[in-house]
């Protein structure tokens, strides 16, 4: 994909204004002041096993949002929540699939009829506006469901109007990192679908077979807003009929009597060399879900700007506040604390919160320290903040997103994932040289990162974001930092182990909150906006 380059390079045209930006005195007095036990005593609170993992529209959860209302205060963080106060309140919705409702049945040119097996052939994705949920229509084969506006797409020459497509996981070869996560993910690809007129989606993952493991395949959770009833976050948010995820045996049976060679076509969609047909079959599906709604949490404080003009714009710095709750026992423990997975993110935004409170920073623009709910559930929290803000969104100029720092070593290089399409990569370039860092590419595109993270929710909504990750430099010899961080993400990530008394270097949080700080600093004290790199993909989200 050689031709899509200058979308992701047009950051080096751009003229560093960071670069002007002082660090005062006191402001690297606060930054040195930065104290590791005031870190770990957030985290201790926020993991501790009485917030029973910190699940969205439980006490736990209610008792984190309490705590960074409380630390809020106590600094002197102003509110920015709604109605003056500091929380902005969601409606979340809890969508669960009813497995024996769900029907899928195939039609040949025929007539010839042949059920799919449900958790064999393919699982049905929870219909979060619907109880009853059904389509019938043409299938049609659409590569990847990849729409590159006047450059490339998996939808030239075939009509997917009033018809269901049937769509790869992943994406081609060719792009970065965090392009590659754009487009496989499966939200986009069933947005993009809807807006061709599709009304169904049948996505197929090649290497992993539908679970009908409820609690964790088939359980969606999405915010819904009562008065637009339009849902928010990375998943499905039911603007098609009926979705679907399939097997690499039913896309076989897709391709029995197409006249194609599937894996011939998979190789040429792999290498963008469009490969999209109509497939010889309809299908008729139907399935139930049950709804369950409840209340929940976004927090936000206010540190207001000190320029007359730019203090009406704001740099959001933004962490997830929420973790997964309780779970299957491992060694006897059940509640996963979520202590690197986000509650040293949080800790993080405090301390950067109170960088801006005690150094007498003044920052031009202002800034909101937005924790947000729901991450975990398809980063609800931030879709439903990044689309309705509490404050103008056109005035939103920039976010700067923490989520599991992965403080385990020390932090000698960072990888800026967003960064790369937008100006404020200059900002990361200037917070990096101060503190003597390297600046890497993503070490792990396969990971999917740039759109797991609410930093995601920010640029789909045309705010440039970024999301600083750990960096595989090292100073120890012959230490391998990429393969002990994956060895550590296998025993920690999602478990039950991650509490307070696992890997923890406070050293490198402290840098980690330092950079951060000097990321959103920079941008509040540049007079001009942070745009969008010329021709970036992203830069044509509208506000």
């Amino acid at each position: 994909m050689k031709k899509y380059v200058f979308l992701l390079l047009g950051f080096a045209a751009f003229q560093s204004s960071a670069q002007q930006v002082k660090i005062s005195k006191s402001i690297q007095q606060a930054m040195n002041r930065i104290d590791t036990n005031t870190i770990r005593s957030h985290i201790a609170y926020l993991a501790d096993d009485k917030l029973k993992g910190r699940l969205p529209g439980t006490e736990g959860y209610q008792m984190a949002v309490d705590y960074v209302v409380d630390q809020y205060k106590k600094m002197g963080v102003a509110p920015g929540g709604d109605n003056g106060g500091y929380t902005q309140k969601l409606i979340l919705r809890r969508s669960l699939l009813n497995n024996k409702s769900s029907v899928a049945v195939l039609k040949d040119a025929n007539g010839n009829i042949d059920s799919l097996d449900f958790a064999v052939d393919y699982t049905a994705i929870p219909h979060p506006m619907l109880t009853s949920a059904a389509a019938q229509g043409q299938l049609v084969f659409a590569g990847y469901g990849v729409e590159i506006p006047g450059q490339y797409s998996d939808y030239t020459g075939i009509d997917v109007k009033g018809k269901i497509v049937v769509l790869v996981a992943g994406a081609p070869d060719g792009l970065i990192s965090t392009l590659t996560a754009h487009f496989s993910n499966a939200g986009n690809k069933m947005n993009t679908a809807f807006t061709k007129g599709a009304i169904g989606a049948i996505i197929i993952n090649l290497a992993v077979r539908p679970s009908g493991n409820v609690a964790a395949a088939i359980q969606s959770n999405v915010a819904v807003n009562p008065e637009k009833t339009a849902a928010y976050g990375r998943a499905f948010t039911g603007n098609l009929k009926v979705a679907l995820n399939g097997s690499k045996s039913l896309l076989s049976r897709l391709f029995m009597h197409s006249g194609k060679n599937m894996e011939q076509v998979l190789a040429d969609i792999k290498k963008s060399k469009a490969s999209s047909f109509a497939l010889p079959y309809s299908i008729s599906v139907s399935y139930n879900t049950s709804h369950t709604d409840f209340e929940s949490y976004n927090v936000v404080g206010l540190i207001p700007g000190s320029d007359n003009v730019l203090k009406n714009e704001y740099v959001v710095h933004s962490a997830h506040l929420d973790h997964v709750g309780i779970g299957r026992a491992v060694n006897g423990d059940s509640i996963y604390n979520g202590a690197h997975d986000n509650a040293s993110g949080v800790a993080s935004l405090l301390e950067i919160a109170r960088i801006y409170k005690t150094s007498g920073a003044k920052p031009k623009r202002s800034v909101l320290i937005v924790m947000v709910t729901a991450e975990e559930m398809g980063l609800v929290g931030s879709s439903y903040f990044a689309a309705n803000p509490t404050v103008p969104k056109a005035s939103i100029v920039a976010d700067v997103n923490t989520d599991m720092p992965t403080v385990i070593a020390p932090l000698l290089s960072v990888v800026p994932l967003g960064a790369e399409h937008s100006s404020i990569m200059n900002n990361v370039k200037f917070a990096a040289s101060y503190l003597k860092l390297d600046v890497e590419k993503d070490p792990e595109p396969e990971q999917n990162r740039f759109v797991r993270s609410d930093q995601y929710s920010f640029v789909m909504n045309g705010i440039p974001a970024l999301h600083i990750k750990y960096g595989n430099k090292t100073n120890i010899p012959g230490f391998d930092l990429d393969a002990f961080v994956k060895q550590w993400r296998a025993k920690y990530y999602h478990q039950s182990a991650d509490g307070l008394d696992g890997i923890f270097n406070f050293t490198a949080a402290k840098t980690y909150v330092q950079l951060n700080f000097l990321i959103s600093y920079s941008i509040a004290q540049t007079t001009e906006r942070p745009k969008w790199n010329a021709g970036d993909l992203f830069g044509a989200v509208q506000q």
